[in-house]
């Protein structure tokens, strides 16, 4: 019994087009990113919080508000001259974070 061949489907060129033109902006908002080393001000950032928050675990929502604010100030001035902005983590992702840090320092 022979299988049946699949045909590949057929994307409408306009959308393809638009998927595209939405890769490419992502591609090189990454490559600015990086050049401008927001990735690596977004890590230290979240590390230092991290280790903020195990330090003192009762303060675990003031060290992210602090983080968030501070990430706030520098997207201000980011926004002004026309560059990507920082990224920070949702409070839920910094609380899963510190519960795999914590979870990991004690292993």
């Amino acid at each position: 019994m022979n299988t049946p061949r699949l045909a590949t489907p057929k994307i409408n060129p306009v959308i393809e087009t638009i998927f595209q033109k939405l890769a490419d902006q992502f591609e090189n908002e990454r490559r600015l990113r990086e050049q401008l080393g927001h990735l690596e001000l977004e890590r230290e950032g979240l590390e230092s919080a991290l280790q903020m928050a195990h330090e003192h675990p009762d303060s675990t929502r003031e060290v992210w508000s602090w983080l968030s604010s501070e990430f706030k100030k520098m997207n201000e001035q980011l926004a002004a001259m026309d560059a990507p902005l920082l990224r920070c983590v949702s409070y839920e992702t910094f609380v899963a974070f510190l519960r795999a840090e914590i979870t990991n320092t004690q292993a």
